[in-house]
C-alpha cells in the first residue's frame, strides 16, 4: 500500500476546434451530432479509430515559468487573471460505427475519457509572492480553488436526420459509468490583513468528494495528514459499474444560403452519481496569525511550519462516506463556414465551456481545401487560453476502404512546447465502406443529404434552380 501527502493538483473538455468543421471525418460528428458522412457505413478501427490528447493553461508557458536561474514566480504571477484553469486529458474511441439509411444517419461510441482540472484563483500566487502587505486592511477571495478530475467509459448512441434542404439536426443518448473521480464541491476562503499590526484573519470552508480506492488517515485529534491508497485490482476497477450516469448532446446544422452554413452544438449535459469507494471531507473554521516571537530564531521553514500548524489547529475536518453526484463541465459550439469556390471554403468557431461557473471561450478562423483526389486539408488560427499563438493543421486522406486523419489546434506546440499554452492532437483511422461510386449512388447521396460534408462541396446555383433539381432527383430515385 502507498501512502499519499494530503494535498495535490490536477492539471479538460477537449479543445478540436480545427476538427469541428471537418465534416469528411466522422470523428467530427462526437462534436456535432448533426453532421452526417457521405458514406453508408463507417467503422472505426478499435483502440485506433480516434485517440486524443490535450494540455493546456490560461496563464503562462513552460519558458515564463523558467525565464530566470530561479522559478520565475513573480513574473508569472502577474500574469495571472481572476481565475486560471489548467487542464489535462486522455480521449481514446475504442469502437466507433456509423451507418446511413436515407435521411437517417446513425452513430454509436465507445470511448474511455480521462479528464483533470485546476482551478487557481489569481490572488493566491499574487499574495504568496508579495505578501500581504498590498492588502492591508482589505479582504482577498481566495474562492473557486478547485482540483477535479475523472475517468469514465462512456457509451454514446447517436442519431442525425436531414429535416430538408436546409436543416440538419442530431441527437446523442450517452450512459456513463464513472471509473474514479476528485472534485471539490463549495469552495470559500476569505483573508484579511490587520491595518495595526498586520495580522492575519481567514475564514472559509471546503467541501471534496472522491471516489477512489482508499483510506483517509486521520491523526488522534481528527485532523487529515494523509491518504493511504489500497492496491488496485485492474479487472475490478475497468470493469466497476456502481457509478451510473446519462447525458445527452445536441447539434445543428442550418443551410442559411448556397454559400454560408451555420453550425451549433450543446455537449457533454450529463452527470454520474458516485456511490463505490466514496469518501467526503467538509472543513470549516476561523483561522487568525498575529505574528511570531521576534526574541527567537526565525527561519522561512519553521514560519511556515508554524503558520500551517494554526492553520491546521483551527479548521474543523470532518470526513464521511455519502454517495455524491458529479456535472460534466457544459459545452457550446457555435460556427459558421463559407463556401468560397466548390473545392476551398473559409470558417470560425467559437467554443465555450463552463467550468465550475466560470466561462471559457476560444476562437478560431480556419480554411479548408480538397487539395487532391481523397485528399482534405484544414489550417487554422485560434484564440486559446488567453493567447494568439496557436497555428492548427487537420489532414484526412480517404483511400479505397479506409480514411486517416491528424488534427491538432496548435501544430506549433509540438516544435516548441516551452512557448505553448496549449498542446492537442486528435488522430485515427477508420474503414469507410458504401461510399458513393457511379451516378446512382451519387444521386442517392443527392437526394438525402443536402448539406456539404468536408471536401464535397457542389457547385453554387441559385436557390430556386437547387430546389427543383432536388425534386427532380427524388423523382428518378423513386424510378430507380
Amino acid at each position: 500500500m502507498l501512502i499519499l501527502p494530503w494535498g495535490g493538483a490536477f492539471l479538460d473538455a477537449q479543445q478540436a476546434n480545427t476538427l469541428y468543421l471537418m465534416h469528411a471525418v466522422p470523428q467530427s460528428n462526437l462534436l456535432n451530432p448533426a453532421v452526417q458522412i457521405s458514406c453508408k457505413y463507417f467503422v472505426g478501427i478499435p483502440v485506433l479509430s480516434s485517440i486524443y490528447l490535450n494540455y493546456s493553461n490560461t496563464a503562462f508557458t513552460y519558458k515564463d515559468l523558467a525565464s530566470t536561474d530561479t522559478w520565475n514566480i513573480e513574473g508569472i504571477s502577474k500574469q495571472m487573471h481572476r481565475r486560471d484553469l489548467y487542464t489535462g486529458g486522455v480521449q481514446v474511441n475504442l469502437l466507433g460505427l456509423g451507418y446511413r439509411h436515407k435521411s437517417y444517419y446513425f452513430t454509436f461510441n465507445l470511448t474511455e475519457n480521462v479528464r483533470a482540472y485546476q482551478i487557481i484563483p489569481g490572488d493566491m500566487p499574487k499574495m504568496a509572492v508579495n505578501g500581504n502587505g498590498p492588502y492591508i486592511g482589505e479582504s482577498v477571495r481566495f474562492d473557486g480553488f478547485r482540483p477535479g478530475g475523472f475517468h469514465m467509459r462512456d457509451y454514446s448512441l447517436g442519431v442525425s436526420k436531414v429535416f430538408g434542404p436546409y436543416l440538419t439536426a442530431g441527437i446523442r443518448a450517452r450512459l456513463l459509468f464513472g471509473k474514479a473521480n476528485v472534485s471539490t464541491g463549495y469552495s470559500k476562503v476569505r483573508v484579511k490583513t490587520g491595518e495595526e499590526n498586520f495580522a492575519l484573519h481567514m475564514d472559509g470552508d471546503y467541501t471534496l468528494n472522491a471516489s477512489f480506492p482508499m483510506t483517509i488517515i486521520q491523526d488522534s485529534e481528527g485532523n487529515i495528514s494523509g491518504i493511504e491508497v489500497h492496491e488496485i485490482d485492474p479487472l475490478d476497477y475497468m470493469m466497476n459499474r456502481g457509478n451510473v450516469g446519462v447525458g445527452i448532446d445536441f447539434g445543428l446544422i442550418y443551410k442559411y444560403s448556397e454559400t454560408l452554413t451555420l453550425s451549433a452544438s450543446v455537449l457533454d449535459l450529463a452527470l454520474v452519481r458516485w456511490k463505490t469507494d466514496v469518501n467526503n471531507v467538509k472543513g470549516e473554521g476561523v483561522f487568525d496569525y498575529a505574528g511570531t516571537d521576534l526574541s527567537r530564531e526565525i527561519t522561512s521553514a519553521s514560519l511556515i511550519n508554524e503558520m500551517l500548524d494554526s492553520l491546521r489547529n483551527s479548521v474543523d475536518q470532518t470526513t464521511s462516506m455519502n454517495p455524491f453526484s458529479y456535472y460534466l463541465p457544459p459545452q457550446v459550439y457555435l460556427a459558421a463556414s463559407y463556401r468560397y469556390s466548390e473545392h476551398i471554403s473559409f470558417g470560425v468557431v467559437n467554443r465555450n465551456v463552463i467550468y465550475r461557473s466560470k466561462l471559457h471561450s476560444s476562437f478560431t478562423l480556419s480554411a479548408q481545401a480538397e487539395l487532391a483526389a481523397g485528399f482534405t486539408g484544414s489550417v487554422s488560427w485560434s484564440y486559446l487560453n488567453n493567447s494568439l499563438l496557436n497555428a492548427g493543421v487537420g489532414i484526412a486522406w480517404h483511400g479505397k476502404g479506409l480514411q486517416f486523419h491528424a488534427v491538432s489546434d496548435n501544430l506549433l506546440g509540438f516544435f516548441f512546447p516551452f512557448d505553448t499554452r496549449t498542446l492537442n492532437l486528435r488522430l485515427g483511422m477508420n474503414l469507410m465502406l458504401g461510399c458513393p461510386r457511379n451516378k446512382r449512388e451519387h444521386l442517392q447521396e443527392d437526394s438525402y443529404v443536402y448539406l456539404s460534408k468536408g471536401g464535397y462541396c457542389p457547385p453554387p446555383e441559385s436557390q430556386e434552380k437547387r430546389l427543383r433539381r432536388q425534386k427532380k432527383v427524388v423523382k428518378r430515385m423513386k424510378k430507380l
